[in-house]
C-alpha cells in the first residue's frame, strides 16, 4: 500500500503550503468571530466560534510560560544552588545506572527495606507528626527541576542577619493535583491549629507557618539535659505549575517574579555563572554553583571584627588570605549520567594571577601522569601527581609565613634541630627537601585477609620521584624517627642488590605494630609497610610482569577525563577495592568503629550493614572508574569518570 506523499519530491512543499492555508484561514477566522454578522447567519456563528475553541486553547497552551530552568529563575544574589533540572528523567537514568541496578538488586531487599522504614520515621516521620504531612503523597508532584538555593538577602554578617533560602518543585502537569494538595495542607495545619499566616505574593497567595527544629540531641551521658528547638519559618504556596518553599516573603516573592512574567536580574546574568554554565552543565543531570566572592567579603569582614591574633601572631583574616581564599571566586560541580557510564566535574575558579597558598600547591605540572611501567595489573588502585617537591616546600613556608611570621620561625627552629639528637649531622632540608623530584605515585593491591586491619590497610606503595633516590632514602628514614612513639630503626636488609631501610612505626589503637620499609630504586624512593609489594617493585626492572599501562580500558575510561597529561591522574579497579571495604562493613567493622566514636545518630539506624549480601551477589554491579585534575589560567578542575561495567 502506498502511503499518499510517499516518495514525491513535492510533498515539502505540498505540507507547508497547506500549513499557511491552515494558519491564513485560522487567523481569518479568529478575526471575523469578533466581527459583527447579520441575523440570519446566526447559527453559522455558533458554529465558527465553537469551531476556533480548539484552535484558541491549543495557542494558550503552547503560549503557557513553563518553570524557567534555575539560571533564568534564580536572582541575582544567589551564594549557592544545587539543582536537577529534569527529575523524571533523571531518576530513569538514575535506575539504569549501575548504581541503582545496585540498590535495586533483590538481594539487597533487606538492607534496602530497613533503610526506606527508619528513613521514613526519622527523617520524614517529623513533617507527619508536626504537620499532618506524608511527603511520601507528595513524590509524585515531583515531575521537572528540583532546585534548592541560597540567597544574599540582608546578610551582611552582622549579628541578627542570615542568608535565605528557597526550594523550587516542578510539577508540570501535576500542577492541578499540586493545588489539592496545598489546599489540604491548609485544612491540616488549621485542623492542628497551628499558626499559620496568609501571605499575598504578587497576587497569589501563600501561607507562611514556624516550624520547630531540633537544636540539640538528647545526651545518653546526661539525662539531665533537654533537647532545645529553634524555631524556622517557612513560607510556602503554588506559582504557576512549582511549588515554592522559602524561609521569607522576600526570599519567595524574587522567584514569584519571575513564575508571574515579572523582570528581574538572575543568576543567569552573572558572568562567573555564566562561565561555569558554558563549560560543565550542559549536559549534567544535576549541578551545584557557588559564588565564593561574596561569603569570602562578609567572612573575611567578620574574620577582621574578631578579637584578632592569637598567641602565635595568627591573624584569621590573614589566615584566610594566605591560604589563598581570596583568590577563589567560584566553585561548580556537575554530574552526567547516561548508557555510557558517569561522570562528575569538580571546578574552582582561582585565576592563575591570584594563585597563593593551598591552591597554588594543589596545582599540577602537565606533564604525563600516566601508570609507569611498574605499576603491576593487578593493582586495584593507583594515582600519580606530578608535583614539584621543592616548590610545595618553598609555597608551604611562604604560607605559613603569610598566616604568622611567628609561627614560621617557630617551625624553622624545629626543622633546623629535627633529627640532630640521634645523628648531628642530619640536615632536613638538605636531605630531604632538597632531594625531591617531581613525581608522586601510590598504588595498592586488594586487600589479603578479611580481619579488621588487613581490610583497612591493603598492600600498598609510595613512590617519590628523586634526582638522589639512595640520599633520600637515608633521609626519609630519619623523617620517620622523629615520628611520636617510632624511631627505632631496624636492622637493613638487601633485596636484589637493592638496600632496604626499615623503620618501626607506632601502633594504631587495637592494632599490631608495623614495619615501614624504604628502598630506593630507578630514580624512585619507595615506601611500604608491605615487604613483598615492595620486592616486587624492585624486581620490575626485570621487566617480566604485566603493567597495568598496558588496560586498554583504562585509556579510552582517560580520554573522559581529559587524558593522562595534565598533572594528575588516578584509577580504581572499584570491583576489586570494593570487596575488603564492602566485607567490613557487612562484617560490623564500621559499627564497631561508629561505636569508639560515640555516635548514636539517628541515621545509624538506617544502615543495618549486617543485613548487606556477601560480595559475590553484588560484585557485578562495580567496574573501573578513573580521574584526572588539571590546571589552567582561570582554575583548578578535576574529573572523574566511571563507564559501565561489563
Amino acid at each position: 500500500m502506498r502511503v499518499p506523499g510517499a516518495r514525491n519530491p513535492r510533498n515539502g512543499l505540498a505540507k507547508a503550503l497547506s500549513l499557511a492555508l491552515f494558519l491564513r484561514d485560522t487567523r481569518a477566522l479568529v478575526s471575523r468571530s469578533f466581527e459583527p454578522e447579520p441575523p440570519h447567519v446566526g447559527q453559522s456563528i455558533m458554529n465558527r466560534h465553537l469551531s476556533v475553541l480548539p484552535v484558541l486553547a491549543a495557542l494558550a497552551l503552547s503560549a503557557a510560560a513553563a518553570v524557567p530552568p534555575a539560571p533564568k529563575l534564580l536572582p541575582l544574589d544567589t551564594l549557592a544552588l544545587l539543582t536537577i533540572p529534569d527529575w523524571t528523567r533523571t531518576l530513569a537514568e538514575f535506575k539504569a545506572s549501575p548504581g541503582g541496578a545496585l540498590w535495586a538488586d533483590p538481594s539487597m531487599k533487606a538492607f534496602r527495606d530497613n533503610f526506606e522504614r527508619k528513613f521514613s520515621e526519622k527523617i520524614l516521620g517529623n513533617l507527619e507528626k508536626d504537620l499532618g504531612i506524608k511527603p511520601a503523597d507528595y513524590l509524585p508532584l515531583l515531575q521537572g527541576q528540583l532546585t534548592m538555593a541560597v540567597l544574599k538577602n540582608d546578610w551582611k554578617g552582622d549579628e541578627g542577619t542570615e542568608p535565605g533560602w528557597v526550594v523550587v518543585i516542578d510539577a508540570k502537569d501535576h500542577a492541578p493535583d499540586l493545588k489539592i494538595k496545598l489546599d489540604e495542607v491548609r485544612k491540616k495545619l488549621s485542623d492542628a491549629k497551628k499558626p499559620v499566616k496568609a501571605e499575598k505574593i504578587r497576587d497569589l497567595e501563600f501561607l507562611s507557618v514556624a516550624v520547630d527544629l531540633p537544636d540539640k540531641e538528647e545526651d545518653d551521658a546526661d539525662p539531665d539535659a533537654k533537647k532545645k528547638n529553634r524555631r524556622m519559618n517557612v513560607v510556602f504556596g503554588q506559582a504557576d505549575t512549582a511549588l515554592v518553599v522559602g524561609d521569607s516573603v522576600k526570599s519567595v516573592e524574587k522567584l514569584v517574579a519571575r513564575l508571574t512574567g515579572g523582570s528581574v536580574p538572575t543568576i543567569g546574568e552573572d558572568p562567573g555563572f555564566q562561565s561555569s554554565e558554558a563549560a560543565w552543565f550542559k549536559q549534567a543531570y544535576t549541578y551545584g554553583w557557588a559564588n565564593w566572592s561574596p561569603i569570602y567579603a562578609i567572612v573575611s569582614k567578620q574574620a577582621k571584627n574578631s578579637e584578632g591574633a592569637d598567641a602565635m601572631g595568627v591573624d584569621p583574616k590573614a589566615a584566610m588570605k594566605a591560604v589563598g581564599l581570596e583568590g577563589l571566586k567560584t566553585m561548580a560541580v556537575a554530574a552526567t549520567l547516561n548508557g555510557d557510564g558517569s561522570g562528575f566535574t569538580l571546578n574552582l575558579a582561582v585565576p592563575e594571577a591570584q594563585r597563593v597558598g593551598l591552591f597554588k600547591m594543589l596545582a599540577p605540572a602537565a606533564k604525563d601522569s600516566s601508570p609507569t611501567p611498574f605499576v603491576p595489573a593487578d593493582a586495584v588502585r593507583f594515582s600519580r601527581w606530578r608535583i614539584d617537591g621543592q616548590k610545595l616546600w618553598a609555597t608551604l613556608e611562604q604560607t605559613l609565613a603569610n598566616v604568622s611570621p611567628q609561627l614560621a620561625g617557630f617551625a624553622q627552629m624545629m626543622i633546623s634541630t629535627a633529627g640532630k639528637d640521634k645523628d648531628p649531622n642530619f640536615d632536613l632540608k638538605k636531605q630531604v627537601v632538597g632531594n625531591l623530584g617531581d613525581d608522586l605515585i601510590t598504588y595498592s593491591k586488594a586487600p589479603v585477609g578479611t580481619t579488621q586491619q588487613e581490610l583497612m590497610n591493603p598492600p600498598s606503595l609510595t613512590l617519590v620521584g628523586s634526582p638522589d633516590a639512595d640520599g633520600l632514602a637515608a633521609g626519609m628514614r630519619g623523617v620517620g624517627g622523629l615520628l611520636p612513639g617510632s624511631g627505632e630503626e631496624l636492622k637493613d636488609r638487601e633485596f636484589n642488590g637493592k638496600k632496604i631501610r626499615a623503620l618501626r612505626l607506632p601502633p594504631e589503637p587495637g592494632q599490631k605494630a608495623r614495619k615501614l620499609e624504604i628502598a630506593a630504586s630507578g630514580g624512585y624512593v619507595s615506601m611500604g609497610t608491605d615487604p613483598a609489594l615492595l620486592e616486587e617493585f624492585l624486581r620490575s626492572a626485570e621487566g617480566n610482569g604485566k603493567s597495568l599501562r598496558d588496560d586498554p580500558a583504562i585509556s579510552r575510561a582517560a580520554e573522559k577525563v581529559g587524558g593522562m597529561g595534565s598533572g594528575y591522574f588516578g584509577y580504581e579497579n572499584q570491583r576489586g577495592s570494593m570487596r575488603g571495604q564492602w566485607e567490613f562493613m557487612r562484617g560490623g567493622g564500621l559499627d564497631k568503629l561508629l561505636d569508639q566514636t560515640g555516635s548514636k545518630n539517628d541515621w545509624r539506624e538506617m544502615f543495618d550493614f549486617k543485613s548487606l549480601p556477601a560480595y559475590e551477589q553484588i560484585a557485578r554491579h562495580f567496574g573501573i572508574a578513573v580521574y584526572a585534575g588539571s590546571s589552567d589560567a582561570q582554575g583548578l578542575n578535576l574529573k572523574f569518570y566511571g563507564p559501565k561495567p561489563r
